[in-house]
């Protein structure tokens, strides 16, 4: 019999519902104005702290697994994700093993989030929506125009820096 507690598991929207998509079938469209209530558009250092200190520190253990989502969750930058990796470090007093997941439409990663990814295991979620034909009618950016081309260069630059992804 497993005796092991269940790990909690939280997910955090560093820019709620903040996407560069325009998908026809997404629930937040139009809902930007409504959710963000004219909060700020990226988690502020201060909340940031406060959530990864809390979250390790009521945390059962032995690991605690961060969950990146959004919107799309890396319109928050680079710095975010570096300033949330450092602050798991600080806080992780209990030695708990960390854990960092993000999904992401790929559409923003370049070498320096693959180097960044890898670097720090994040387990990357690439979302795609099947063949060519249907990414690009779903998965639409500003412009109005598929991506899919864009998310594949995106997988091929992850797999080139060695970083896990699933689809």
């Amino acid at each position: 019999m497993n005796t092991e507690k269940a790990p909690f598991v939280a997910m955090a929207k560093p820019v709620g519902s903040k996407c560069n998509l325009r998908c026809g079938y997404c629930y937040y469209l139009g809902t930007d104005e409504r959710i963000d209530n004219g909060c700020a558009a990226v988690m502020d250092d201060e909340t940031l702290d406060c959530f990864i200190r809390r979250y390790i520190g009521e945390s059962t253990g032995p690991a605690v697994s961060f969950t990146w989502h959004g919107g799309e969750p890396t319109l928050a930058g680079l710095d975010f994700f570096r300033t949330a990796v450092a602050l798991q470090k600080k806080h992780n007093r209990k030695g708990l093993r960390l854990h960092n997941a993000i999904q992401t439409n790929g559409l923003l990663l370049d070498e320096s989030w693959a180097a960044f990814f890898r670097e720090h295991n994040f387990l990357v979620g690439i979302s795609l929506d099947g063949v060519k034909d249907t990414h690009d009618h779903n998965r639409l950016d500003g412009r109005g125009e598929g991506t899919f081309n864009r998310v594949m260069e995106s997988i091929r630059l992850l797999e080139s820096y060695g970083v896990e992804y699933n689809v």
